[in-house]
């Protein structure tokens, strides 16, 4: 990974042809924005192992990780984020809001109506096959 490059994970956590997304709070970059929650990956972590460990934190559920759905890349000032989005499954816990502005069950309609970060644009099509099965 180059300095300028930020490697980020997200999931798609499908539950009754319904899927998982979070508004990003006002404070966050690209504010207001909605995404596959997630967040970055750290030094020594493997991109499913910084996915466990940020969902847990950030919505207090714990998950396993499915298959790669897809990748998005955008521009965060003089940085590129690259942001690899994978399907999974809720073990244990209910998901809630620790970071995000809001968290929100979708189906393929709304999904594909909300303004998403630029970064997790690219997955949408992925994650509507995942919910029409």
């Amino acid at each position: 990974m180059s300095a300028d490059l930020v490697e980020v994970v997200g999931a798609a956590i499908v539950e009754a042809g319904r899927c998982l997304v979070a508004r990003r709070s006002a404070t966050m970059s690209s504010p207001h924005a909605w995404e596959f929650p997630g967040g970055k990956v750290e030094a020594g972590e493997s991109p499913t192992e910084a996915l466990v460990r940020e969902l847990e934190e950030e919505l207090g559920v714990r998950v396993t990780v499915d298959q790669l759905l897809g990748v998005g890349e955008a521009g965060a000032g003089r940085r590129r984020v690259r942001l690899e989005v994978y399907g999974a499954s809720i073990l244990s816990g209910r998901p809630e809001p620790r970071e995000h502005a809001e968290l929100r069950w979708v189906g393929v309609a709304e999904l594909l109506s909300l303004d998403f970060a630029v970064a997790d644009r690219p997955v949408l099509p992925a994650v509507r096959d995942l919910l029409l099965g």
